[in-house]
């Protein structure tokens, strides 16, 4: 077996990724598709599972496609990748399937998301489709903040960010849930507690891990979930609403993994790699 790591920045996950593969002898290269042209051609054939793993979703989204086109396995596939990397999509396909998800609203013009944020009454999230670390995503207390991050979105280049997600805001015990699936199993879970000065929990924004206990409804609401977006290595962010339970906020396709492990003391690279070997080696 062979493998392919693709990236285009190199963060703490692919390094862990790396020196997983070096320990566990699995053959494989680096494909830096922020460097490298990727050439429609059989000849990546040569490998028998490709690890996805850049962070621009449309660099994830094309590379895995090209790769998928010369028969190779990609985790994730094109289909987890693109429906886990547009919000709408994801949210659309968790509804359909009676997944719980935040109520939503969704908006495609300036006049549009200001009478979403009427229906949905303030405080509200508003946030594009696209995007990840909490970024864009802005809580909404009034009309006035509401006027100006409608304001702020239609000057940007990209069409998607001028789509508006428009939900309830879950303010519940001052954490949300990060977990991680691999193949059809639940590897953990842990909280991640919003920081002072800050309403989101995101780490990259100062959020803070802790260890938490499974239950078996979570771990039901996890799996279904990543399920029926096709995922194979993904992670999970869940809220917590005070009469509905569990509901899912986002699926990541190209998951980080940092604070999972201080959290948990999961070797998650360790686990992806004997994960391929055990599936996928020839």
């Amino acid at each position: 077996m062979r493998a392919a790591l693709i990236v285009d920045i190199i963060r703490q996950e692919e390094k862990l990724i790396a020196k997983a593969l070096d320990e566990k002898q699995v053959p494989y290269d680096i494909i830096n598709v922020g460097q490298e042209p990727i050439p429609f051609n059989k000849g990546l054939g040569r490998y028998d599972v490709a690890i996805i793993r850049p962070v621009s979703m449309y660099r994830a989204l094309y590379a895995s496609a090209v790769l998928e086109a010369a028969g190779v396995h990609t985790i994730n596939s094109v289909d987890a990748i693109n429906i886990c990397g547009d919000k709408i999509l994801t949210y659309s396909r968790l509804y359909k399937h009676g997944i719980p998800i935040p109520d939503s609203i969704i908006a495609m013009s300036p006049d549009a998301a200001l009478k979403a944020y009427e229906q949905k009454g303030f405080p509200l999230i508003d946030k594009p489709p696209i995007g990840s670390w909490g970024r864009l995503v802005s809580l909404v207390r009034d009309n006035f903040e509401g006027k100006t991050i409608v304001e702020h979105r239609e000057l940007m280049g990209n069409s998607a960010l001028k789509v508006h997600i428009v939900q309830e805001y879950i303010q519940y015990k001052g954490r949300d849930i990060r977990c991680i699936v691999m193949g059809k199993t639940l590897l953990g879970c842990y909280a991640r507690n919003i920081p002072p000065n800050e309403w989101r929990a995101n780490i990259a924004l100062g959020g803070y891990p802790s260890k938490i206990d499974v239950d078996s409804k979570l771990e039901e609401t996890v799996l279904k979930a990543v399920g029926v977006v096709g995922g194979e290595f993904v992670s999970i962010d869940i809220l917590e609403h005070p009469t509905k339970g569990y509901v899912v906020n986002e699926l990541n396709d190209v998951p980080e993994f940092k604070g999972f492990m201080v959290a948990t003391n999961i070797n998650v690279a360790e686990k992806l790699v004997d994960y391929i070997k055990e599936t996928y080696s020839k």
